[in-house]
């Protein structure tokens, strides 16, 4: 007879999954943070500074050939009585000028020696962090997928015990292992469906009239207020494009039941960079002859609520389907709309765990 799993707590592999990605993203913000930091004063020594102290040689160079031509001019030129004129002052004012250059010169080798300090400092601390850098962006992300996949299972192994049937542990191991795989191909084959940079500068431009197809509704689902405001408490940084970029879309995109889009780096300076293509079970590869590519902003015309979606940064990938965001994917392979609802979350569970007084 078949052994049974023992499931003491499905909520504790949920609470863990969210503790995975919340820790995956506060690292990857610091360690974001930190190279920012390293970069930007490595920029200011070797730019501002370098460049300021360099010109405070020069002007203080200038100074002193100043005085030491005005002392030369009063020994050239003697009193009438013959004698020669005092230069007291212009040496001071020379000894002066002297000690500011020399100030300047020390400054110079001191920037240089900063340089030379935060480049090693930098190298070593970016060799020590390297370990935990590929954890946050392969490790947990990995492990969050096998969460996802675990979680997936275990329902669907507790609603058949529910009904009366049972699975061994072994036939339920090798189904997660098979939905773990068919996952990652998922999410992978949506990226390799998307145009190269050469195919979506060659989609032809579309103009969009009051009267296209584009504007009809959409069998997605329109983001709804709570959903937009979810995505909207991410720490995201976010890069609306401008409205005459362009985006490009595979035919009849409005007509499918699940579309997605994804960021990617420009290809021109003209293109936003987003592409839209059909999520359908049965959608293949659209032929790069059909593309078209339209405005930024005739898409926003027909489709408001993507204005939330399209300023999300580069590698994000969005599923939508007839309910609005069905999954959002950072580059790392984060699936971050469902972070966007455990933070959504968190104040109502607050709220609802709160100790209630006695009245």
């Amino acid at each position: 007879m078949p052994e049974g799993a023992r499931i003491h707590s499905v909520d504790a592999l949920s609470i863990f999954r969210a503790a995975l990605i919340k820790f995956a993203e506060h690292g990857n913000v610091a360690l974001s943070s930190a190279d920012s930091d390293i970069d930007r004063v490595l920029g200011w020594l070797e730019r501002d500074q370098t460049t300021y102290w360099a010109g405070q040689i020069r002007k203080r160079h200038e100074i002193v050939l100043k005085w030491e031509d005005a002392i030369r001019q009063k020994r050239l030129y003697k009193n009438i009585d013959g004698t020669t004129k005092s230069a007291v002052d212009e040496q001071k004012e020379l000894q002066k000028a002297k000690r500011a250059e020399d100030e300047a010169r020390q400054k110079e080798v001191l920037v240089k020696k900063a340089i030379m300090t935060l480049r090693k400092e930098s190298m070593m601390y970016k060799g020590r962090v390297q370990r935990l850098a590929t954890s946050l962006q392969s490790e947990i992300p990995s492990a969050v997928r096998s969460l996802d996949n675990m979680l997936t299972h275990i329902d669907s192994y507790l609603q058949m015990q529910t009904a009366g049937q049972g699975i061994s542990l072994g036939e339920g191991a090798e189904e997660i292992s098979r939905a773990a795989a068919s996952e990652k191909v998922g999410l992978e084959r949506f990226r390799a469906r998307t145009p190269t940079p050469d195919q979506r500068e060659a989609a032809p431009f579309t103009p969009v009239a009051a009267d296209h197809p584009m504007h009809q509704p959409w069998k997605v689902g329109i983001m709804q207020e709570w959903q937009t405001k979810a995505l909207a408490g991410l720490a995201i940084d976010r890069n609306l494009p401008d409205p005459d970029a362009r985006v490009v879309l595979s035919p009849d995109i409005w007509a499918c039941n699940r579309v997605y889009l994804e960021r990617l780096e420009p290809a021109t300076e003209q293109d936003s960079g987003w592409y839209i293509g059909s999520a359908d079970d049965n959608a293949e590869a659209v032929d790069p002859a059909k593309l078209i590519a339209i405005r930024v902003g005739d898409l926003i015309a027909s489709r408001a609520d993507f204005a939330d979606l399209l300023g999300l940064p580069a590698s994000t990938l969005i599923i939508l389907d007839a309910g609005g965001p069905a999954a959002t994917f950072d580059a790392l392979g984060l699936d971050i709309w469902a972070l966007a609802l455990i933070k959504a979350a968190e104040p109502a569970v607050e709220a609802a765990s709160a100790p209630v007084e006695a009245t």
